[in-house]
């Protein structure tokens, strides 16, 4: 395959980058986030492709524009009411302590985001070279569990930081 057939199979699959700080909807999920031409939005294929399993598959995925950090979206069946969000974060810290192999660091918090309730689960695992660095925000959106999950290396996750935050800081449930 030649080289310019390749990037343009590459670029189709991770989609665009999102719009100059322009307010974005996203499509399958109930958020509505400030866009940054720093995140790549993956299509339908991209997200596919990353994301091999249909049974764990987000149903929106940004990805930083140096492909280091992902930050997926997935809208769950589970019912989770807006009052729910503190229990459900203690419990899902209790599950990860016994389920996650290797369990580095975990911490959580109940923040708020928008104007709206978020539980804020942030753990590391060991990497090859470097740990790997979870955050997960948790929130009820249309009476459903809305799961938002980073994902990235330590040293990864500090050079985007900012930009992650921003995004992060952005959200907002429809």
């Amino acid at each position: 395959m030649n080289k310019p057939l390749l990037l343009l199979t590459a670029l189709a699959l991770l989609g665009t980058p999102a719009a100059l700080a322009a307010p974005l909807r996203l499509q399958n999920v109930p958020v509505t986030v400030e866009s940054n031409p720093k995140l790549y939005v993956l299509n339908d294929a991209g997200i596919a492709k990353a994301f091999p399993s249909a049974a764990g598959r987000p149903e929106a995925v940004f990805l930083t524009e140096d492909r280091k950090v992902t930050v997926a979206f997935d809208w769950r069946e589970a019912a989770l009411a807006p009052n729910g969000v503190a229990a459900l974060t203690e419990s899902f810290v209790a599950g990860l302590r016994t389920q996650v192999p290797n369990l580095k660091t975990v911490r959580s918090a109940a923040v708020q985001v928008g104007g709206h309730p978020w539980g804020q689960i942030i753990f590391t695992t060991p990497g090859q070279g470097d740990d790997r660095r979870f955050e997960m925000l948790l929130t009820s959106a249309g009476g459903r569990l809305l799961v938002v999950t980073i994902a990235s290396s330590v040293k990864d996750y500090s050079r985007n930081e900012n930009l992650i935050r921003n995004f992060a800081s952005s959200l907002r449930v429809d």
